[in-house]
């Protein structure tokens, strides 16, 4: 399973605050301690809301410099803004990078379904539509369709689509998670050749023990066939579950990961 790092993300008081004073310290020390942890993919989000698209572009190539002076790992570049997306590719170019993300609102599509193919990154897309999030696991379904319909058009590799059922917080919706579990399933079986991924810790928002919930539902969605995740890898009891849920799925080979996961914990202390 693909372990999307998740911290770099402006929407954090402590990264904004980051961006703003151009804190590199801060940057170096959240890139390296999610890389160390078990990340496979390192999200960048520069979305402070200050300034224009402009000023949003200069704190996002920012971030990149920063994440890729510390880290190997591919880069996730976050936005909701196409022309941000394009911009953090470019500062990127040379070395693997992720979109994150799409939907089926046009807008999105036009603008960033030729980026994926341009750059062959792997793209977050979001079973979402102009009509916002649908309510339903069909409607969800309806909005992946359009999505690969026109991924097919734009001639990007299916199995660089990541689809994202879009789980919402299970204390305002208490079908959430099965909504988000049959989704996966349903995706993987319209399309075997795609991937899916979730952004994990909405399921617990304004609940207690987020980390056990959000351990717990990473666990039932491997089960349904989660490829990758976008979560914090500095939780060891996190990290721990998904290597356990791995082994015992068989996806992992002899216990490979799980055992040496065991053992890098054990030599920490």
């Amino acid at each position: 399973m693909i372990v999307i790092a998740e911290k770099i993300n402006a929407t954090r008081k402590g990264v904004a605050r980051a961006i703003q004073e151009r804190d590199e310290a801060a940057i170096v020390d959240l890139v390296k301690t999610q890389d160390e942890a078990g990340a496979d993919v390192i999200d960048v989000n520069a979305g402070t809301g200050r300034g224009d698209t402009a000023t949003s572009l200069d704190d996002l190539r920012w971030l990149i410099e920063i994440a890729m002076k510390n880290t190997a790992k591919p880069l996730a570049v976050d936005s909701e803004q196409p022309e941000l997306i394009d911009g953090g590719l470019a500062a990127i170019s040379g070395r693997a990078a992720w979109i994150n993300s799409i939907s089926a609102e046009s807008r999105r599509l036009e603008s960033v379904l030729p980026l994926a193919k341009q750059y062959g990154a792997p793209v977050v897309a979001l079973c979402m539509s102009d009509d916002g999030i649908p309510r339903d696991v069909a409607g969800r379904m309806k909005a992946a369709e359009a999505i690969y319909r026109r991924a097919q058009e734009a001639g990007v590799d299916p199995a660089k689509l990541y689809f994202d059922p879009l789980v919402m917080p299970v204390a305002a919706d208490p079908m959430a998670g099965t909504m988000a579990i049959e989704s996966i399933r349903a995706i993987k079986t319209a399309f075997p050749e795609v991937k899916t991924v979730m952004g994990l810790s909405n399921v617990s928002f304004g609940l207690p023990l987020r980390a056990t919930l959000n351990t717990t539902f990473l666990i039932l969605s491997l089960g349904a066939g989660l490829d990758a995740a976008i979560l914090d890898p500095c939780n060891d009891n996190l990290m721990m579950g998904l290597y356990a849920a791995e082994a015992l799925l068989g996806k992992d080979t002899y216990c490979r990961r799980f055992i040496g996961a065991h053992r890098k914990r054990t030599q920490k202390g």
